[in-house]
C-alpha cells in the first residue's frame, strides 16, 4: 500500500511511468516506490535478490523477513516488490463503488499510486501464475482506514485474477528468515575471480568431508581448512553458508538460529 505521505504531483507521477517504474520483470523491473523516494524510511533496506539478479527495495524489517522467505521458496519464481496499481481509474473507480475515499495529495489533489507489498510469479504445476501479498501487521487490521484501502487493493486484484492475501506477523517465521539472511548473501560464492568451478567444486568437497563428522564446531572446522589451504580467515565459513544456502548442507532452518559457534551437529544431511 502507500507509504506515509510524500510529495507528489502530477509531473511526479509522469516521470515515474516514464522511468519504467512498475513495470518489467526479473533483473529488469524496477519498483513503484524506491528507498530513495522518502528523506528518512526507518528500517528499510537494499537486499539482492538470488531469483532477480538485482537490489529490492524494502520497506520494513518484516518486509525484509518476508522477502528473504519468498527467496528461499523453490516455487517462487520472481519477486517485485512495491508493485504498483498503476490503472487509477480502475483503482478510484473501485473506491467509489465501495464509498470510500480515494487517497491524493492533499496540495496537489494528485492521486497517489497504492502499490501491494509483492507481486510474486509462482510455479503451479507446469505454468507460472502471478499472486499478490501484501504485509500487515494485525494491530493495524483494526483501523478503519486500512481495512478501506486493503479491500480496494483486494477488489482492484480479484478484477485482473490474480489471488491476493494478507501476510501478518504471526505467519512470518523470524528464525527461519534470520537463518535465511544469514546465509542469503554467499548464495553466488566463489573463492576468487582466478579460481574456476573445479577448483569450487574441490574445496567443497573437502569442507562437506570434513563437517560429515559432525564432532567439532563449525568455526573450528572452518578455521582450520582456511589455515590448512592457506585461505584469507573466513572463506570456510563463507562457504559453509554458500553450501546452505544450495541446500548441499541441510539443517533445520526453523528450530534455532544457526551460527558458526554452533557445533556441526545440526547437519542433517550433507549432498
Amino acid at each position: 500500500m502507500s507509504r506515509k505521505k510524500y510529495d507528489w504531483t502530477q509531473a511526479k507521477f509522469e516521470r515515474y511511468v516514464n522511468e519504467g517504474r512498475g513495470k518489467g520483470s526479473g533483473k529488469f523491473y524496477q519498483p513503484w516506490i524506491k528507498i530513495q523516494d522518502f528523506p528518512s524510511v526507518g528500517r528499510a533496506s537494499r537486499a539482492p535478490g538470488w531469483k532477480t539478479n538485482r537490489v529490492h527495495h524494502l520497506m520494513s524489517d518484516w518486509e525484509t523477513r518476508l522477502f528473504y522467505i519468498f527467496e528461499w521458496s523453490k516455487e517462487v519464481q520472481d519477486i517485485r516488490e512495491q508493485y504498483p496499481l498503476l490503472d487509477l481509474d480502475l483503482a478510484m473507480e473501485i473506491a467509489k463503488d465501495m464509498g470510500v475515499r480515494y487517497p491524493v495529495n492533499s496540495k496537489s489533489n494528485t492521486p497517489y499510486v497504492l502499490t501491494t507489498d509483492f507481486m510474486l510469479t509462482v510455479k503451479q504445476g507446469k505454468k507460472n501464475i502471478k499472486i499478490a501479498r501484501t504485509f500487515k501487521m494485525t494491530k493495524d487490521l483494526e483501523k478503519k482506514r486500512t481495512i478501506e484501502k486493503l479491500e480496494l487493493e483486494k477488489c482492484y486484484w480479484q478484477k485482473q485474477n490474480i489471488d491476493w492475501a494478507i501476510v501478518t506477523e504471526q505467519e512470518v517465521c523470524k528464525i527461519f528468515a534470520s537463518n535465511i539472511q544469514w546465509v542469503h548473501s554467499d548464495y553466488h560464492w566463489k573463492l576468487s575471480e582466478e579460481q574456476n568451478n573445479e577448483n569450487c567444486y574441490y574445496f567443497s568437497n573437502i569442507l562437506k568431508e570434513k563437517l560429515s563428522s559432525r564432532k567439532f564446531k563449525i568455526s573450528t572446522i572452518t578455521t582450520a581448512l582456511d589455515n590448512d589451504m592457506g585461505f584469507e580467515i573466513g572463506t570456510s565459513l563463507s562457504l559453509f553458508k554458500h553450501l546452505v544456502a544450495r541446500r548441499e548442507i541441510i539443517v533445520d532452518m526453523f528450530q534455532s538460529k544457526i551460527a558458526d559457534r554452533l557445533a556441526a551437529n545440526i547437519i542433517k544431511e550433507i549432498i
